[in-house]
């Protein structure tokens, strides 16, 4: 991850947010934060994306995802490779759904690795995204709001519940 933390990069297109996702996904060592509004199938459930966030729930006992959606139905149509895993491996991988009060409010895409960088989109459409690499201070408050959210947020019936 590169980038100061007083000028985020911008990443313009999907295939670049796909990329930036993937790359702060595998570089990431303790934990991952995913804030989105739908769980975007495309950027969040590519092959590569899912086994990069199994093998950091996998690197060590400490190691958590936590993966808060503010449109569960939305996200769970036709299967999603990252709620399939995380129903594989619930103690490692948690989803919430944002609270009803919030969703109105929330339109943004977050994914903050360790604490120390994040990306954010501001819309889920939205082709422009920017990347804070490196940005302790950002990162410790994008984390802080996460974590404010996620307290107050049920958990998400729909991505625990298996299909038979």
């Amino acid at each position: 991850m590169t980038g100061a933390a007083d000028a985020p990069a911008p990443l313009e297109g999907r295939a670049a947010l796909a990329s930036a996702l993937l790359a702060m996904a595998v570089g990431a060592r303790h934990e991952l934060l995913l804030l989105s509004v739908d769980l975007d199938r495309a950027l969040y459930g590519s092959e590569a994306f899912v086994e990069a966030i199994k093998a950091l729930a996998l690197s060590s006992a400490r190691a958590r995802v936590r993966v808060l959606v503010g449109q569960p139905r939305a996200a769970m149509q036709a299967g999603h490779r990252l709620v399939e895993l995380g129903r594989r491996l619930p103690s490692r991988i948690e989803f919430r759904e944002l609270a009803e009060e919030r969703r109105a409010g929330q339109h943004a895409d977050w994914l903050i690795a360790d604490q120390r960088c994040f990306i954010e989109r501001n819309r889920p459409d939205a082709l422009l995204a920017r990347l804070h690499g490196e940005a302790l201070r950002p990162a410790w408050a994008r984390a802080a709001a996460f974590l404010a959210l996620w307290e107050e947020s049920p958990g998400c019936a729909e991505f625990r519940t298996l299909c038979l």
